[in-house]
């Protein structure tokens, strides 16, 4: 006896020719069995296939996924945007490599493969989500317990039970429910990086391709421009060969820039001087000697940096054996004294250029 499934709330057996469940009322006339070249309805077509087939239910002819795909292309719709916001940086940026523009397109394709509902869309489903779930767990090697990540691990599990086995309705439904809760969570914690991170946090990475650097910044600290930076710090503004990026902990008052320039023929010491008023410091403030960046090289140069705020700090320069003159500011705003203004400034530079790496 052939065994048949209702591809909404599982009854069997289904008699031969019904139109709608006899357990949950469904219609059967939307699915593929009845859109068949020449309309052949089931009683008939039932002659021609497998008296062992399964009718409904399994992937023979059509399962509760492919039958109901609007839950799970909601969700996938829902991940997409929550991807495509993370990707373009658009809300607040993790620094993502550019293939992450694949995971939108990624869910968008199988959203429109499952609406579709042509060849074996549940598998391909399963497949692709598998792959974006491995995805998202490597983006998130660095810190797996940031909420951020937890929220988009989450978002991939729940796609991913929507096309597992039978789906009922109950499921379908509260699966779609969370899974856009977690797509607008991701979002919004995507705008708060550094507020909201754990367990070894979020760490922001800053690369400049052209001229050679990578500058992982430390925990809460995120990119900052040079408008938000202009209270505490002043940006040189930017040369032919050479530019700055600015950064910093808002909530703690921490203000930083790096500045790499292309070999310009300047000595040290001449091309930190001019760095340092640029920067609306004055040479002859003296700088408590901090832990030198290894990226700066053998040949580096300090200066005690004091801005008009108050943030006092530090700017340490190295010239490279490329010629490239590299210079990295860091400052502490709200310090009760000068000393201690000045030790918050120091530490805070440490753990600045222990992230930095220059190629």
């Amino acid at each position: 006896m052939p065994q048949t499934l209702c591809p909404s709330c599982g009854h069997s057996p289904i008699p031969r020719g019904a139109a709608a469940c006899p357990a949950c009322g469904d219609p059967f006339d939307h699915l593929p069995t009845y859109k068949k070249v020449g309309r052949t309805r089931l009683d008939r077509l039932g002659d021609a296939v497998d008296d062992d087939a399964t009718v409904f239910g399994g992937d023979l002819v059509t399962s509760a996924v492919s039958a109901h795909p609007g839950p799970v292309a909601a969700v996938l719709g829902a991940g997409a945007l929550a991807w495509f916001l993370r990707a373009g940086g658009v809300v607040g940026s993790l620094q993502d490599p550019s293939w992450t523009y694949g995971l939108v397109a990624l869910d968008l394709v199988l959203a429109l493969v499952l609406v579709l509902n042509r060849g074996p869309v549940k598998g391909i489903a399963q497949a692709g989500l598998v792959v974006q779930l491995g995805m998202t767990l490597w983006l998130a090697r660095a810190s797996p317990t940031a909420p951020v990540h937890v929220a988009y691990g989450l978002l991939g599990l729940v796609a991913l039970s929507l096309v597992m086995g039978e789906p009922g309705v109950v499921r379908r439904y509260l699966s779609m429910g969370l899974g856009l809760c977690l797509a607008l969570v991701s979002g919004l914690l995507l705008a708060m990086p550094g507020a909201l991170t754990s367990g070894g946090g979020v760490r922001q990475l800053l690369v400049g391709s052209e001229l050679g650097y990578r500058l992982e910044l430390p925990v809460g600290w995120e990119r900052l421009t040079r408008e938000q930076l202009a209270t505490h710090m002043v940006l040189p503004p930017a040369t032919v060969g050479g530019s700055a990026v600015g950064f910093g902990d808002s909530a703690r008052g921490r203000y930083g820039m790096l500045w790499v320039e292309r070999g310009s023929g300047v000595t040290l010491a001449t091309g930190c001087q001019e760095l340092l008023r640029a920067m609306g410091g004055s040479p002859g403030l003296d700088a408590s000697r901090p832990v030198v960046p290894a990226a700066l090289g053998s040949r580096t140069q300090f200066h005690g940096l004091s801005t008009s705020s108050g943030a006092r700090g530090t700017l340490g320069c190295g010239l490279l054996a490329d010629g490239r003159l590299v210079g990295l500011a860091v400052v502490a705003a709200g310090a009760a004294d000068v000393q201690a203004g000045d030790a918050q400034g120091s530490a805070a530079f440490a753990a600045v250029g222990e992230g930095l790496v220059l190629q």
